[in-house]
């Protein structure tokens, strides 16, 4: 007795494992089959399974195209069988003999199928249904894009570079140069018959001239000499001396001269017995090379300073004498100030429409793209973020099923979670078009139309007009102008899209003025639409920042665009806040709700 009682409680217990372990192996049956039919229908060759079949049967000739509309012949075939053959014929005795068909709902194909569906929980409840509880976890990532300003300061520097420039001090000496002792006359010259060609030996003007003659011996003669544009007559029996007064007075070291004298008056020869001495005072140029330090300004500049505007200068390496070696002599140069700064661009970082991402803990910087740069700074750039979003859901995993009673498992494992905000989004998108579109009459219509404004950049002796935070409570603002605090307030709302910057006030080639140029359009849709599909998608810029093209979007420019591929994201905020959003839980309610009413509806007599 013991051991018969014990049997079945063994039995009992072993019951519900071996439940399990049936249901789960033909659960993972049926999953590694699954697939294998669609498969095998896709590879089927239909003319080696099917005796007769042919891709091309004569019944196709009634087919005339999607376009053809009614296939008259088609129909006249029919009619023409269902009248006049054996088929047909038993066809239409069949319609109109056939007795009253009412089903009985006590019919035992129908009761019993009807008592299956009153007694479900009791088929599939209980311990016999091996489900456990799960919970299905999902990490949601959208992407979100915004523009920010990082810090720069951006300056010139010029700094004090002495150098040296040779300097020439020119003083003056007198020379005193004697030629002219006959054939004893040491100076090199040349003699043709009563000529005497001699050299000049300095640069230098003759500034006195005198000459001498010797006493000879025999009988005296007079002889007249003939020098520098001049002539000296002299008597060869006594001595005598004079000034000369040349006629030319500034010679090249180097240049040839000639002295004329007479050979001989009969037995007296001049040259040889009583030569004619000159002595000439020679005022020569005294050169002394020098060197002279001066100080030249080098620039150093990152940056295409002509479409900068310069803020501000300072002294940042102090004035006063330096001592500076040059060819082994030291000299004293002095300068005011021996290094300015030119700063051109002061700026500071400005998270625009990036701040509420960067203080999202959930949110990473996934890269950035540099819209605007002054060399190789960058003052404007693109961000992109990625911010994840925890979803949960709870069902059963029934084997290799998982069974979600709200439908969330379904859409998590379907990465729809945001289904509902993007199909929304884009539908709004496109009714803003089709209102913009009924509005206008022209052949040319437009769609998402914008504005180009512009505003002011830091300068000397103003705030910066262009901020992309800050409107609310900045106090400095106040010489903005209406247009631009309105492109301020535009860029807080996620409405404006940067184009670009430019020099808007120069003299002289100096830029003293700076302007950004925007598109600022009416919706964060009509942002979206022409930010995304019309620049990034089809290409299509905005212009230059000194001529904005804020046109709309055309209806062929529409069509191309790819709504699908759209990021909504700026737009769901604005959805949630002013309209109640249903969550897609609600929505699953919703639908079986409306699916029950209806079918009670139908089941009323």
């Amino acid at each position: 007795m013991t051991d018969i009682r014990v049997l079945p409680l063994l039995c009992a217990i072993a019951f519900p494992v071996t439940v399990f372990g049936d249901y789960d192996a033909g659960s993972r049956f049926a999953h590694e089959q699954k697939g294998q039919g669609t498969g095998a229908i896709q590879n089927m060759k239909p003319e080696e399974m099917i005796p007769g079949y042919t891709a091309n049967p004569p019944e196709g000739g009634y087919y005339g195209g999607v376009q053809a509309g009614a296939a008259l012949g088609l129909e006249n075939a029919g009619t023409d069988s269902l009248h006049n053959t054996a088929a047909g014929k038993t066809v239409m005795d069949v319609i109109k003999n056939r007795p009253p068909d009412r089903p009985d709902l006590d019919a035992p194909f129908i009761s019993n199928g009807l008592a299956v569906h009153d007694n479900a929980e009791t088929v599939t409840g209980g311990t016999s249904v091996p489900c456990r509880d799960v919970t299905l976890d999902k990490t949601d990532i959208t992407t979100h894009y915004c523009e920010r300003s990082p810090a720069v300061q951006l300056a010139c520097t010029r700094k004090a570079v002495v150098n040296f420039k040779e300097k020439v001090i020119t003083t003056t000496e007198t020379k005193t140069w004697a030629f002219g002792q006959g054939g004893r006359n040491p100076d090199h010259y040349s003699r043709s018959g009563d000529n005497f060609t001699y050299v000049f030996p300095y640069n230098g003007k003759i500034t006195r001239a005198v000459w001498a003659s010797k006493k000879g011996f025999g009988r005296g003669a007079t002889v007249t000499s003939s020098l520098f544009g001049t002539s000296v007559t002299y008597n060869t029996r006594n001595a005598a001396s004079g000034q000369l007064r040349p006629g030319k007075v500034n010679f090249k070291q180097g240049e040839h001269f000639v002295v004329t004298h007479p050979g001989s008056y009969g037995s007296v020869q001049s040259i040889t017995s009583y030569p004619l001495r000159i002595t000439l005072a020679v005022e020569v140029d005294k050169k002394e090379v020098t060197y002279e330090p001066y100080i030249e300004w080098v620039e150093n500049c990152p940056f295409d300073k002509s479409q900068e505007v310069k803020l501000s200068t300072q002294c940042t390496e102090a004035g006063g004498t330096r001592t500076v070696e040059y060819g082994g002599k030291k000299y004293p140069v002095y300068s005011d100030c021996w290094q300015y700064t030119d700063n051109y661009i002061s700026q500071d970082a400005d998270n625009g429409s990036c701040d509420a991402l960067m203080k999202n803990p959930a949110c990473t910087l996934a890269k950035t793209t540099c819209t605007e740069q002054s060399g190789a700074a960058c003052l404007r750039e693109q961000a992109v973020f990625s911010c994840e979003k925890k979803v949960s859901a709870a069902g059963q995993l029934c084997g290799m099923d998982l069974v979600c009673t709200s439908g969330e498992c379904d859409q998590i494992n379907s990465g729809g979670v945001n289904d509902f905000q993007h199909a929304v989004s884009a539908l709004a998108a496109v009714a803003a078009a089709g209102e913009d579109v009924a509005a206008l009459n022209d052949v040319n219509v437009r769609a998402f139309t914008g504005q180009g404004q512009s505003c002011r950049k830091a300068a000397a002796g103003f705030s910066n007009c262009c901020k992309n935070s800050g409107w609310g409570n900045d106090v400095g603002l106040a010489g903005c102008d209406s247009e631009e605090k309105a492109i301020g307030k535009a860029k807080d709302r996620k409405l404006a899209v940067y184009v670009g910057t430019y020099c808007s006030k120069k003299v002289l080639g100096v830029c003293l003025q700076k302007k950004e140029g925007y598109c600022v359009f009416d919706s964060k849709l009509a942002k979206i639409v022409q930010e995304q599909g019309r620049s990034w998608q089809l290409g299509i810029g905005f212009g230059s920042g000194n001529n904005p093209d804020c046109r709309g979007i055309s209806i062929e420019e529409l069509q191309a665009i790819d709504f699908g591929r759209l990021n909504f994201a700026d737009f769901y905020e604005d959805m949630e806040n002013g309209t109640d959003i249903p969550s897609d839980r609600a929505l699953i309610d919703r639908v079986k709700e409306q699916i029950s009413n209806h079918l009670q509806q139908g089941t009323q007599p």
